[in-house]
């Protein structure tokens, strides 16, 4: 019986607070430790003054395919069922000219032009972007097609 008293007292000392053992984000491997290494403390603090970073994982009431889903949820504050398909977003709005709001898609992905860094690369809200989770970050549009979410698109006599 004094076993139990003698666990609980050692127990106070020895394990750390919870806080202290949440697992931080490292940017190098895209993975959750306890601690992260010099060089990805760097590029996280990169990440945080530039907006990159981690944003959450899959949102509540998003399929888990989520990149459609996320786009729309970030654009038009709902779920939009049609949009969870990333091919839908090509079928339902105009082609467009890339600029901040626009979104980058093709089947299989989409994601939300925040704002342009260089040449082909916008920083972006992209849902779903690996490993199940949301990122804000800089990544290239080439082979996508950016069409214009605030327009819809006109049928064609073709």
């Amino acid at each position: 019986m004094r076993l139990i008293p003698a666990i609980a007292f050692l127990c106070l000392f020895y394990v750390t607070p919870a806080a202290a053992m949440e697992p931080v984000y490292c940017a190098a491997d895209q993975t959750y430790r306890q601690t992260c290494g010099q060089a990805d403390n760097r590029i996280q603090s990169h990440a945080r003054a530039s907006g990159e970073g981690v944003i959450g994982g899959r949102p509540q009431g998003c399929p888990h395919r989520y990149c459609g889903c996320s786009a729309s949820l970030y654009l038009f504050g709902k779920i939009d069922p049609y949009l969870n398909l990333a091919a839908n977003w090509l079928r339902r709005f105009p082609r467009a000219s890339p600029a901040p709001g626009m979104v980058a898609a093709r089947p299989g992905h989409v994601f939300v032009l925040v704002s342009h860094v260089e040449g082909r690369d916008w920083l972006v809200h992209d849902g779903n972007s690996g490993g199940g989770l949301t990122r804000r970050h800089v990544r290239s549009i080439a082979g996508y097609t950016v069409v214009n979410p605030n327009g819809r698109r006109v049928a064609s006599n073709d």
